[in-house]
């Protein structure tokens, strides 16, 4: 993995109602931006997964989930964001485990009550047969009551970490059924039983029509199964899952299926204040996430196991085949996405499906996905897009004095002005940021001044005396496109 923690996620392509949940979760969590991003992302996918399908332009139809992955090392709050952001799936997981606590317990009451019924009906034919007594009515009721028999309720989970192929495949069972598999330990994921078999989770990505597991008693059959798959990791253990699975990983394409991320840390930044922490846009987002699931259970209750099929308008299909053929002219060898084609192959297919979520969830009137949401999508998997290629792929190298500048204003923006600094001191910066080489500071320095990104001032400026300050001009940092 090459390491860049200073490329800028871009929470401007979000709708105004999530990017302000995230913003909010970042002023009260202060974890990173991208971290964040990726639990409201998974969020979504398994919000919408089981309403919608996407009709892509090329006449594919995909389904409405995501995989995400997101490297964080220890202490980056994975946990607390995870939480906070999915509590309300969390809630309905534990809401549906009480439920069928309290119907296993009726279930038992009434087996108990068949069995006992049962017995008299068997006891009656055993006195008949033996007195030589005509049976025909009682092997009648013998047969309605069988067809009484209880039936055992199933736990309905939403959220699995590890689970083994079997276990997800009874979950799977059914018509429609839909579960995802996440942890803010993401070892426990890469670990577990699902990912020793990486094309069931290959196949699961692509809703299949159907899915089977051959056991000796009998086949476990899913038809239309939808599986979201999220995990955080922390940067070593990641490492270690490619060095022992990660050749197997690419060339399957399992990585390729995933939005994956490592963000700048915000550690040494999480400065904490006496004001209580104000939630005023998270519940709205936990209140978009209920209504989602709500109404999902309402329709599997009445036995309506379909989606609806999203498709786009005719400007955001020509913006799509746009994009698609600028993708592909860069795979042929040599080409800039050549080392990455994995998962360049599949980046438009995840810009669909990302624009149909963020469809369904800003509650967008019809089934039409516009030119806008088409848009907002594809720069935000731009952003995984550039993600991907600095830990997996191979690029051209950049000079060393637009890489220090680069690596310098992505610090500032996102160490600084995320956090709501419009300044920062000089020599912290010059200390604690990316460039230790004083020479190459200094040049990194000079060329933001040059281009108008940033401006020195001394504490006492008329004096020209006291700290120098790097104040940041709000033009360009308020519209960072890195």
């Amino acid at each position: 993995m090459n390491q860049n923690h200073y490329r800028v996620f871009p929470a401007h392509a979000l709708y105004s109602g999530v990017a302000n949940a995230l913003v909010e979760m970042r002023a009260n969590v202060k974890a990173p931006d991208a971290l964040i991003a990726g639990a409201i992302f998974t969020g979504m996918s398994i919000c919408s997964q089981g309403d919608i399908q996407i009709l892509l332009p090329t006449g594919q139809i995909t389904p409405g989930l995501l995989y995400v992955a997101t490297a964080a090392d220890s202490g980056e709050r994975k946990t607390a964001t995870d939480k906070l952001v999915l509590a309300p799936i969390y809630a309905r997981d534990a809401s549906n485990a009480m439920q069928f606590e309290e119907a296993k317990a009726l279930y038992q009451a009434d087996l108990r009550y068949w069995k006992i019924i049962d017995k008299a009906i068997q006891g009656k034919l055993v006195k008949a047969l033996n007195k030589g007594h005509e049976t025909t009515q009682l092997r009648g009721e013998l047969a309605d009551h069988l067809k009484t028999k209880p039936r055992k309720p199933k736990l309905r989970r939403m959220i699995y970490q590890s689970v083994t192929e079997r276990p997800l495949m009874e979950a799977l069972e059914g018509d429609g059924n839909c579960v995802a598999i996440l942890s803010d330990e993401g070892s426990i994921v890469l670990q577990g039983g699902a990912t020793q078999k990486l094309g069931i989770l290959n196949k699961a990505w692509d809703n299949p029509s159907v899915m089977t597991f051959d056991r000796a008693d009998g086949n476990i059959v899913a038809r239309n199964p939808c599986v979201t798959v999220s995990f955080m990791i922390q940067e070593k253990l990641f490492q270690e899952f490619l060095n022992k699975r990660g050749e197997i990983a690419r060339q399957s394409g399992f990585l390729a299926r995933f939005l994956v991320c490592w963000p700048a840390s915000t550690q040494g930044f999480r400065y904490l204040s006496l004001y209580d922490p104000v939630w005023e846009h998270l519940p709205k987002l936990h209140q978009r996430m209920n209504e989602l699931l709500e109404a999902t259970a309402a329709r599997r209750a009445s036995g309506d196991a379909s989606r609806r099929t999203l498709s786009f308008s005719a400007d955001a299909k020509n913006l799509f085949v746009t994009l698609q053929n600028n993708v592909e002219s860069k795979l042929r060898d040599g080409g800039e996405l050549a080392s990455i084609r994995d998962f360049a192959s599949k980046s438009m297919e995840i810009v669909g499906r990302m624009a149909g979520i963020m469809h369904n969830f800003e509650g967008i009137a019809g089934d039409v996905i516009n030119c806008e949401t088409l848009q907002r999508a594809q720069e935000i998997v731009s952003y995984y897009f550039e993600e991907y290629l600095a830990l997996f792929g191979a690029r051209p190298d950049l000079p060393q004095d637009q890489k220090d500048m680069n690596a310098l204003g992505d610090y500032l923006h996102t160490k600084y002005w995320l956090n709501g600094a419009w300044t920062a001191p000089r020599n912290e910066v010059r200390k604690n940021g990316p460039i230790r080489h004083q020479g190459r500071f200094e040049i990194a320095i000079q060329r933001h001044i040059a281009v108008g990104n940033i401006a020195l001032r001394h504490e006492q400026q008329l004096k020209r005396k006291g700290r120098l300050w790097i104040d940041m001009n709000p033009a360009v940092f308020n519209n960072v496109r890195r």
